[in-house]
């Protein structure tokens, strides 16, 4: 029987039985850095990651003596990662491919996670098995942006709005010139996301800010708010209005000159 039937019988094998033995210890993991400054940490069976980041895989106390295997279940789903024979090299499924470095020393795994990794992994020998590790894989935030007047009336409504574009925000807030804003009969926020001043006044002008963030990043923006005076809206229709007047008043008069001398002349 040559090495590949070998081999290949040997991996039919181990998807198709669990170990012999009851479940070992888990597999452990944590996020390489450089990654996201944001929650990254591990929890009991689980861990939190972002898409982009790389993540190691262990099996601390779980060892092989012929064959072992990387495996990964997610909802209908379930297969190989890196099947490996002691023997020959390690193989790795095309969905893994060029973005998985397995070790054959220790049997690690490092894994540039994607969109669609969010699920279940767990090492697998030819005689035992480690538990399942949950692994939720979250897309980062992108910057993101207020939509809104950036010009409102003393005394008038304003609405501001903070849109992220990539990713799912799990919290906002919104700080003015750097400071938390707090909610009011004046400051309302709209589930969370949208900010709206009430009857604005002048102290109301100034750099709003919208911070977003979820378990694996942060970001923010800002936008510049301007509330007018009401005397430089009032003055100018008041200038219109004389401006008016007047010439109006101009034409009466000249046509009420016109009509003697038209008169005369007949």
């Amino acid at each position: 029987m040559g090495p590949d039937l070998l081999f290949f019988l040997l991996l039919l094998l181990l998807l198709a039985c669990p170990g012999s033995s009851a479940a070992g210890p888990g597999v452990t993991a944590r996020t390489l850095s450089p990654c996201y400054a944001a929650d990254l940490r591990p929890a009991a069976g689980s861990l939190v990651s972002a898409v982009g980041c790389t993540v190691l895989l262990t099996t601390p106390g779980l060892k092989a003596t012929k064959a072992a295997i990387w495996e990964y279940k997610s909802g209908p789903w379930e297969g190989a990662i890196v099947s490996y024979a002691f023997d020959g090299p390690a193989n790795t499924s095309q969905l893994f491919e060029n973005r998985t470095r397995f070790n054959e020393t220790d049997l690690s795994l490092q894994l540039v996670l994607q969109e669609g990794d969010d699920g279940l992994y767990r090492f697998r020998s030819e005689a035992e098995a480690t538990g399942w590790l949950q692994l939720h894989v979250i897309e980062p935030l992108s910057e993101p942006e207020i939509v809104g007047n950036s010009s409102v009336k003393e005394g008038g409504t304003t609405k501001l709005v903070c849109n992220v574009l990539e990713g799912k925000a799990d919290l906002y807030w919104w700080k003015k010139n750097g400071e938390l804003l707090l909610g009011s009969d004046h400051i309302q926020f709209v589930a969370n996301s949208t900010l709206c001043i009430v009857k604005a006044s002048m102290n109301d002008s100034g750099y709003y800010e919208c911070v977003v963030r979820n378990q694996v990043s942060q970001n923010e923006t800002s936008f510049l708010l301007h509330v007018q005076n009401s005397a430089n809206v009032v003055l100018p229709v008041i200038l219109v209005c004389v401006i008016v007047g007047s010439l109006a008043g101009l034409f009466v008069w000249c046509k009420r000159r016109e009509r003697p001398c038209r008169s005369g002349c007949r």
